[in-house]
């Protein structure tokens, strides 16, 4: 197909033409691409820049707050620390001295048994008590908020009356109750 040299220059046009925007398109695309790039990973960096600055700026909110909990001495609340036999006898004491001063009758407490959960060693020991239901509503207000902390589990009361038994006015009968208790302690510290 022979072409005519006005036909000729335009196709010369043409390709010159398509051949600068075909190299334009190898130079910019790149370019534009890397920038865009570079954008998103600017934005993100400035982004983790102002929360840097906000926890930064939230530093002394915090330290006054830890400052506060050191306060409150929080290991109050564990039991002694160290062997087992420690903490096992200073949970059984403070049960022992609750429900004394409560007017419970402790009929018996079973030997703690211990279990590691990470950093924390739970003692359980099994309660059995008798006394009013008042004397029991006071000692379960005295375990709840003693130091250390102690946790009330499976509790069970039982009333020791036949239902159609009639106390004389101003005496109550005693209920029967059985619970477990968990004290935890701190492993590897004194």
């Amino acid at each position: 197909m022979a072409m005519n040299p006005t036909q000729s220059r335009r196709a010369a046009i043409g390709l010159l033409f398509a051949a600068a925007l075909g190299a334009l398109a190898v130079i910019v695309v790149p370019f534009y691409m890397l920038n865009r790039y570079y954008d998103g990973a600017l934005a993100d960096y400035s982004g983790k820049l102002d929360r840097f600055r906000r926890i930064a700026g939230s530093r002394t909110a915090a330290t006054q707050q830890l400052e506060a909990m050191r306060a409150m001495e929080p290991r109050k609340g564990f039991l002694r620390s160290g062997a087992p036999a420690l903490s096992a006898a200073e949970e059984q004491e403070a049960l022992r001295t609750i429900i004394e001063a409560n007017g419970g009758k402790l009929i018996t407490m079973q030997a703690p048994s211990s279990k590691e959960e990470g950093r924390y060693r739970a003692l359980t020991t099994n309660v059995q008590l008798s006394g009013t239901i008042f004397a029991v509503r006071k000692i379960l207000h005295a375990v709840e908020t003693n130091q250390p902390a102690l946790f009330v589990d499976n509790l069970q009361l039982r009333s020791q009356v036949p239902a159609n038994f009639r106390p004389n006015p101003g005496a109550e009968p005693d209920v029967y109750m059985q619970m477990d208790v968990t004290g935890y302690s701190i492993l590897g510290t004194p």
